[in-house]
């Protein structure tokens, strides 16, 4: 019990985490079954057989302590007199070893001081080597005339040019190397031009003669030999650094262009007949024709070479091509500042014409160059987008398009169709106007050529000018508007033919159409997106600006760090406006193609039917900003003319048709009813005019024209007839008729429907139905109008059941009703 009792005590002085893994184990071995508890009786077997084999053991180990104990304590006692020895071993040696160092100082000082200086003098006997070593080299590139073996040489210059790192030793083997190479180069070059000659370099497109193995095999070996005795690369960037130069071509390909160089500078420079300034497309042309002719050959014998030495930053085609084309852009260059200068001694008459006819020939060279090379080379490019000439372009362009848009206006053809004339094309719409066709191929030109410049600042420029352009377009025609709408006539209108106004109204809106759809092009959309994002640029410029100025410098030394992530994620620069704005107009055209599939604007030319008809859908100005909306106000201004015209005639010719006596009409049947005859010649003539203009104008137009005419015809009848008039039953039914059968076909749609119909003529439809209503009804309703004469406007609505006149409208149509009239005689006399 004792025994038990001390292991009782020692199991108490358990931690809670031994305990809780007790009792969980415990639990996972009894399990949750609480009647089932047969699991209890073998687990307090196993417990008592695990506690008899530890009690045995700790028997066992009680008996075996004394005699382990007694063995470890000897082992420790011998380990400790050992470390002791081993202490007193180690004081005696480093002892005598301070000993002999003491007496070997002198000795020792002075063998470092003879190593020092045996080392010196290797460093020396080195220094001299290498100077001797190049020495060497120089002379045995002296004496050697072979041209592989002088490849060699030099090449282990250029080896000890790239290991030295003494600067004085440095700057002796580089100018040895830089000078070997220029020797090496001129006698290679004369090699080089020899086998040149041999091959007929340069090549004619006439001439086709078959070139010799030996000489092409010469020809490689040279060309191997030229990319091998390249200047080291801390040679080249100290030039480059000092001159500010830009890295030449290849050596292979420079010696290629020197003749070609020469011709140019023989036939384009000078006084020679060939190096007119007012022919630009002479010297372009040549420099297409040079490359057509040789880049496959450089391609074919110079670009294998180099991809053999695995030298991967030469390009022999891109090289030899860029050379060509640059020859071409300094002459151009010259060419327009001569024409800055105005010619000299005034040979040019015309200087802007001059001007303008360069910078066509230069685009299309451009895009020529383009479609033989496969890739862009900018340099012609960059000499037109340079401040003073880019400036200048801009005006000349605005110059010639203003002076064509007087000439055009100005000639009386402008407002004819472009399907009629000897010149019209098959299938071409007969509403535009030549001047809309002539002004849409004007900024579709401008696009073509200003599209291809390769910085959006530049492009945006030339937007802004189409937006100039297209304002001056809208001007004009605004004033032409007024002298359109002083022309008119009362004989206007009634026969087909061109139109002032009318050809003034199609042009905008076949101007606003075509605008609206080039806004939901790539083109046009990244332009758009391109000016947004960089206003937002220019405000963050000047935000940070301000910002910087009242930055606290405690505020940046808190967590500097963290105020540079910031800068980092928030700033935009210059060079990310591209390309966030091309990406936002992927997107939008993405967005747009996955919602009508059918049309792509960016990529399919759509007809001027679907242009129209897709007017409606397209709204947002984008990139052309306000210039759609003030095209549509002036559209309406001009169809607002139109319709004034044409309502005038026919308000002027209906005097006898309103002045009818409806109050006296004699009551017919309705199969007896016809048309009244005051009614038919003024309904014809507004037909007439309507469906002449409809003709000519757009389809769109035409509809709108014909709903805006029926709804100022409905206000009109309604008012001077409706209103204005008394009816009995005879009159009702009269007039009834007359827009039933007169007034609602002469405006209805090709389809109709009753539907259509009342919605067409609601007004004077509505108050035939009131003339006509049955009479206790026109009673009963008006005397409950007439009782709720006080009451709020939407009880009297209710009261009508959703007709679209006013209660005080429908009070009035009923109370001229003569059949609801009071038989006094003053009532009687109000009838006459």
């Amino acid at each position: 019990m004792d025994e038990e009792e001390k292991m009782f005590s020692a199991g108490t002085c358990l931690t809670d985490e031994v305990k809780k893994s007790i009792i969980n184990d415990l639990n996972s071995k009894i399990g949750g079954e609480v009647e089932n508890l047969a699991n209890v009786y073998q687990l307090e077997n196993e417990l008592g057989v695990r506690r008899d084999q530890l009690r045995g053991l700790l028997n066992a180990a009680n008996n075996e302590v004394p005699t382990k104990l007694s063995t470890a304590i000897k082992k420790a006692e011998a380990n400790s007199d050992h470390i002791e020895n081993l202490k007193e071993r180690s004081e005696k040696l480093k002892k005598k070893a301070e000993d002999f160092l003491a007496r070997n100082e002198v000795v020792l000082s002075e063998l470092n001081a003879r190593f020092t200086a045996v080392h010196k003098l290797q460093e020396i006997l080195t220094y001299f080597k290498s100077y001797a070593k190049v020495e060497e080299i120089s002379n045995q590139l002296k004496q050697c005339k072979d041209d592989e073996q002088m490849v060699s040489l030099y090449n282990q210059l250029m080896e000890m040019c790239e290991e030295c790192t003494n600067p004085h030793r440095s700057a002796y083997v580089k100018e040895t190397t830089h000078y070997w190479h220029n020797v090496l180069k001129d006698h290679l070059t004369k090699s080089y031009e020899d086998v040149m000659k041999q091959l007929k370099w340069p090549f004619s497109s006439e001439e086709n003669v078959p070139i010799p193995n030996e000489v092409l095999t010469k020809f490689s070996n040279l060309t191997k030999y030229l990319f091998m005795i390249r200047e080291p690369d801390a040679v080249i960037r100290e030039i480059n650094l000092y001159e500010d130069l830009v890295l030449e071509p290849c050596l292979p390909v420079k010696i290629l262009l020197r003749p070609l160089r020469r011709r140019f500078i023989f036939h384009f420079t000078g006084t020679r007949q060939t190096a007119r300034i007012d022919r630009p497309e002479w010297f372009l042309t040549q420099t297409l024709t040079w490359i057509k002719d040789h880049q496959k050959f450089v391609r074919t014998h110079i670009q294998p070479v180099a991809d053999k030495l695995k030298m991967k930053h030469v390009h022999a085609v891109a090289e030899f091509n860029s050379g060509l084309v640059a020859l071409a852009a300094e002459r151009l260059h010259t060419v327009l500042a001569l024409y800055q200068g105005h010619g000299p001694k005034g040979e040019i008459e015309d200087v802007d014409a001059a001007f303008a006819h360069a910078v066509d020939e230069t685009l299309g060279f451009y895009r020529e160059q383009l479609a033989v090379t496969g890739y862009p080379i900018n340099n012609v490019l960059s000499v037109l987008t340079k401040a003073e000439t880019f400036v200048r372009w801009l005006a000349v362009e605005k110059k010639y398009a203003l002076t064509k848009m007087d000439e055009t206006l100005d000639n009386d053809q402008w407002i004819e169709a472009v399907a009629t004339g000897v010149g019209s094309a098959v299938g071409c719409v007969l509403w535009v106007p030549r001047g809309a066709d002539w002004f849409i191929s004007l900024l579709k030109t401008m696009e073509d050529r200003y599209f291809i410049l390769p910085q959006p600042g530049h492009r945006l420029q030339f937007l802004e000018l189409q937006l100039e352009l297209i304002d001056e377009w809208r001007i004009r025609l605004t004033q032409l508007l007024t002298v359109a709408i002083d022309s008119i006539r009362p004989e206007t209108f009634l026969v087909a033919e061109p139109n002032l106004l009318i050809a003034i109204v199609n042009t905008a809106h076949h101007v606003r159409t075509v605008l609206l759809l080039w806004t939901h092009s790539l083109q046009y959309l990244q332009l758009h997106y391109y000016r947004s994002q960089f206003h937002n640029f220019t405000r963050q410029q000047h935000r940070d600006i301000s910002e910087h100025s009242s930055v606290v410098d405690e505020e940046l030394e808190e967590d500097p760090k963290k105020n540079k992530e910031q800068d980092i994620d928030g700033t935009m620069y210059l060079k990310d406006v591209e390309v966030r704005a091309r990406k936002l107009a992927i997107s939008d055209l993405s967005k747009q193609s996955f919602e009508d599939k059918e049309t792509d604007f960016a990529e399919q030319n759509l007809t001027l039917t679907a242009m129209d008809q897709a007017d409606d859908t397209l709204e947002d100005g984008g990139a052309f900003g306000e210039a759609p909306a003030l095209l549509a106000t002036l559209r309406d201004a001009g169809l607002a003319a139109l319709v004034e015209h044409i309502l005038f005639e026919f308000k002027a010719t209906t005097r006898e048709y309103k002045k009818q006596k409806w109050h006296a009409m004699p009551t017919v049947e309705q199969k007896a009813l016809s048309v009244s005859g005051p009614l038919c010649a003024p309904l014809a003539a507004l037909c007439a005019r309507r469906a002449a203009a409809a003709r000519a104008l757009a389809p769109r137009l035409a509809e709108t024209l014909r709903v805006r005419l029926a709804h100022h015809v409905d206000n009109y009848l309604f008012e001077e007839v409706c209103l204005a008039s008394w009816f009995n039953t005879g009159g009702a039914l009269q007039l009834a008729h007359d827009a039933r059968r007169c007034v609602l076909p002469a405006f209805a749609p090709p389809v109709t429907a009753d539907v259509v119909e009342y919605k067409l003529m609601p007004r004077l439809l509505e108050g035939c139905r009131l003339l006509n209503m049955d009479y206790d009804d026109a009673r009963r309703l008006r005397t409950v109008l007439s009782r709720q004469l006080h009451s709020t406007l939407e009880d009297a609505q209710q009261q009508l059941s959703g007709s679209l006149l006013k209660p005080q409208e429908v009070r009035q149509i009923l109370s001229q009703r003569t059949d609801m009239k009071d038989s006094s005689p003053e009532s009687v006399m109000e009838l006459f």
